[in-house]
């Protein structure tokens, strides 16, 4: 791994494609879907800044800034990338398509930040804030469907997390821009609806965190697929359905 992104190529071949987390998460959010990608794609995850095994940025940490980050490490590769982000990383993806197109072979989103209808307040001022796993669990378990996926383990691993040199006000930073990231994408938003990029949406139907805007995806022109019984984490919850959505969509890019 190199730079502020934490770039690391897990194996496989074909096509590039990269797995781009959500806020507070990290590279091992993609454990049970990337041995089914990396039959068919030469794969490759990131730890962006403040998150994993990654520092903050130095000075502000903003969704431009580390997309900047990852431009610098996309940019020395031969072959553009297929891009799969979630949340906080759908954001990042599309901002980097909208600015890098030559970089970007489709988008994959999954809940993505900038096309529901706004991420949770509560939840993005609560997160950097967490001090104990009880408090964690209760925040966590808003992200899905069914509470029991989020184990004191977990809980426990975000909290060690944020105690970390300087995490807690980069998440805060960082959250404080995801609150306002529905105008500021939109440019990015209209540039990549008007593009040729392939683009697929995965959403969870009970997403609490970052709900479905309907309107939004309308004028996104993207293949959309709402999941039943599923929050903001699709890939976790039902993550053979959106690997099974993500092979289709790859194999007709």
């Amino acid at each position: 791994m190199t730079g502020g992104s934490g770039l690391l190529r897990l194996g496989g071949t074909g096509p590039n494609l990269l797995l781009i987390h959500g806020f507070g998460a990290d590279r091992m959010t993609w454990l049970a879907n990337q041995d089914v990608l990396l039959q068919s794609s030469s794969v490759f995850v990131c730890d962006l800044p403040a998150h994993g095994d990654q520092p903050p940025l130095a000075g502000e940490m903003t969704i431009s800034r580390i997309v900047d980050e990852l431009i610098s490490q996309l940019e020395p590769r031969s072959e553009p990338f297929v891009l799969v982000g979630h949340s906080l990383g759908g954001a990042i993806a599309i901002e980097l398509a909208a600015r890098r197109p030559d970089l970007v072979d489709a988008l994959a989103l999954i809940s993505p930040a900038g096309l529901g209808t706004g991420i949770d307040r509560d939840f993005l001022g609560g997160f950097s804030a967490l001090l104990d796993t009880n408090s964690a669990m209760a925040l966590l378990r808003r992200l899905v469907a069914r509470p029991r996926l989020i184990t004191p383990h977990i809980a426990q691993r975000v909290i060690e997390h944020l105690d970390q040199s300087g995490v807690r006000s980069a998440m805060r930073v960082l959250g404080d821009q995801l609150i306002q990231v529905e105008t500021s994408i939109k440019p990015h938003v209209a540039s990549v609806a008007l593009s040729k990029i392939p683009r697929l949406v995965i959403w969870g139907e009970d997403d609490q965190i970052n709900p479905i805007d309907r309107s939004k995806l309308a004028t996104f022109n993207a293949q959309m697929i709402a999941l039943p019984d599923t929050g903001h984490l699709p890939h976790i919850e039902a993550s053979k359905s959106v690997n099974r959505y993500l092979i289709q969509f790859l194999h007709a890019s």
